[in-house]
């Protein structure tokens, strides 16, 4: 159920854009970096205005010490009230949440990313809706939009290229794990939607802002099925170790 509401907000990242473009004039965009112990937030206005993203103060999130406190959500209702408080303070019409995915494939801190937002959906119903909608962004898109942008039918070659072996070549491990930022959280998340910003506008360096958007706005990195195939991998493993 959960998974479900989760799966009905989440949209491509060009939607995103495409909302910012309609909501120009009073909206902004938040971007999440959320870790094990904080949720990193920072804010975009639409780029037309001023190109760049204010980091806001992270929220600590409440670890568990102890077997009973394992179960218990780290959101609560106090983290709850400031995200809805900043969500109305910066009228936010979406948000931009980063996707700690390592080549390619979801680990540990996905499901993280994952429990944190179906904690948040489930306690609250102006945060994340399907009219103000999410969603996932990867070092991936981030990476190579830039090395290998898309063809006329927006989709990316190097889905089409094949990795070189050679001799003694080493595998990573079946454990996914992303080595998280030494920076602050929500520094991160600024980065985040910086990132995200420069792939869907144009931008002019000297005046610090978007003159115009990017006509081809490609979603070739994005994985609509994401929140659904993290859930049932998770579901998979869970049920592999009773």
């Amino acid at each position: 159920m959960i998974a479900s509401k989760l799966s009905s907000a989440l949209v491509a990242p060009s939607k995103v854009a495409n909302l910012l473009d309609w909501r120009k004039s009073v909206g902004s965009v938040m971007s999440l970096e959320i870790t094990k112990k904080s949720i990193g937030i920072a804010v975009s206005v639409h780029p037309e205005h001023i190109c760049e993203s204010i980091a806001l103060r992270p929220i600590l999130l409440r670890e568990g010490r102890g077997a009973s406190e394992a179960k218990r959500s780290p959101i609560t209702k106090e983290i709850i009230l400031e995200l809805e408080a900043e969500v109305r303070r910066h009228r936010v019409c979406a948000f931009v949440v980063n996707w700690p995915v390592h080549e390619g494939r979801m680990g540990e801190q996905c499901g993280k990313v994952l429990s944190v937002l179906d904690s948040v959906i489930d306690q609250s119903n102006s945060v994340i809706t399907r009219k103000r909608p999410f969603t996932l962004w990867t070092d991936s898109a981030r990476a190579s939009y830039d090395s290998a942008p898309p063809d006329e039918w927006g989709r990316c070659i190097n889905f089409a290229k094949t990795p070189e072996y050679y001799r003694g070549m080493n595998y990573s491990s079946k454990e996914v794990v992303v080595q998280e930022s030494s920076a602050s959280s929500s520094a991160v998340a600024a980065n985040v939607l910086d990132e995200w910003v420069k792939n869907y506008w144009e931008i002019d360096i000297k005046m610090g802002r978007a003159t115009s958007p990017k006509t081809k706005r490609s979603d070739c990195f994005f994985d609509a099925n994401a929140v659904d195939r993290c859930n049932s991998e998770t579901a998979y493993l869970q049920a592999a170790l009773l």
